[in-house]
């Protein structure tokens, strides 16, 4: 373990760097270490649009306004960092804006900005969102817990008739890349946690969505009981590296409650306002999470397809 620490290796190799003076938890990719990312990006982003995902963009600042709608400002907030910015209107006290610590709103948002019908559902937007979290300091661990990263995001909005089969497609995506980089990986769903929102006939429904999926392909799955999203229940996906250790990656969540919210809607065929369902999903979780597990997975030997 000593001598796979990624940690060492990455200054080693020269992958990345970290500097007090820039601030704790705040990576530094170097050379090297921009090319091994770049090469990862390159290779998901062209997986994604092979699997009809739209590529988006949203900003890194919101207004606390948005973060409030969705209920991060209260069941979240301990984890994100605020700033305030002057009005436009100089009679006005300054607003206050939150740095994303997930990329789901500005999704919303773009699904949000047009009259969307059935026929274009599944809607799948993904973006390699940087986001920043706050961390103690005591738990910031090299590349696996930091406060500045990047998730390879994506948000699937469907009908609550195609809830299963986009679980199925994401699950076969996840299996798709662990099998390219010789992971082996177990599955949990995670049920609601006690800070919450939404009622239970919601979350059971979801729940029972995601049990559903698993069952169908036969995978065996854990119960982590009131481990969820605030906004909803999730399947959980923990990779096994070389030495055996168990490390928590991508995540599949679904969501009624930001549809909700937000007053998502689409026409149906009976030309009737129906609420879409959220699928907040990410295969690797993060790059720098997953790059310091692959390090320490291959001992430093990595994979030629993206070795810089």
């Amino acid at each position: 373990a000593a001598k796979r620490d990624h940690r060492k290796l990455g200054t080693e190799l020269e992958l990345w760097m970290f500097d007090e003076e820039i601030g704790a938890g705040m990576p530094i990719w170097l050379p090297k270490g921009a090319l091994l990312r770049g090469n990862l990006e390159k290779l998901l982003y062209s997986a994604h649009i092979r699997r009809e995902y739209d590529p988006v963009r949203g900003p890194e600042l919101l207004r606390s306004h948005m973060w409030k709608i969705s209920g991060h400002y209260y069941n979240y907030k301990e984890n994100m960092y605020f700033t305030e910015i002057e009005n436009d209107d100089e009679n006005k006290p300054a607003e206050e804006y939150g740095i994303k610590p997930m990329n789901c709103l500005s999704h919303v948002k773009i699904f949000a900005h047009k009259t969307r019908s059935y026929k274009e559902l599944p809607l799948r937007f993904f973006e390699f969102g940087t986001v920043h979290r706050h961390e103690k300091s005591g738990v910031l661990h090299g590349l696996l817990r930091v406060r500045e990263f990047t998730q390879d995001d994506a948000h699937i909005f469907c009908r609550p008739d195609q809830i299963e089969e986009e679980v199925i497609k994401v699950l076969d995506f996840v299996d798709s890349i662990m099998q390219r980089f010789g992971f082996e990986y177990e599955m949990e769903i995670s049920t609601r946690p006690e800070k919450s929102i939404g009622n239970d006939e919601i979350w059971e429904k979801a729940t029972t969505s995601l049990k559903n999926a698993l069952d169908s392909l036969g995978r065996e799955y854990g119960i982590d009981e009131g481990g969820g999203a605030f906004y909803g229940p999730k399947i959980d996906i923990k990779i096994t590296d070389a030495i055996g250790i168990k490390w928590q990656c991508g995540t599949i969540q679904i969501d009624f409650n930001l549809p909700n919210r937000f007053n998502l809607t689409y026409t149906d065929e009976n030309n009737h306002k129906i609420q879409p369902v959220m699928i907040h999903r990410a295969i690797l979780g993060s790059f720098e999470r997953f790059i310091g597990i692959l390090i320490e997975h291959v001992g430093g030997e990595l994979p030629f397809f993206i070795a810089p």
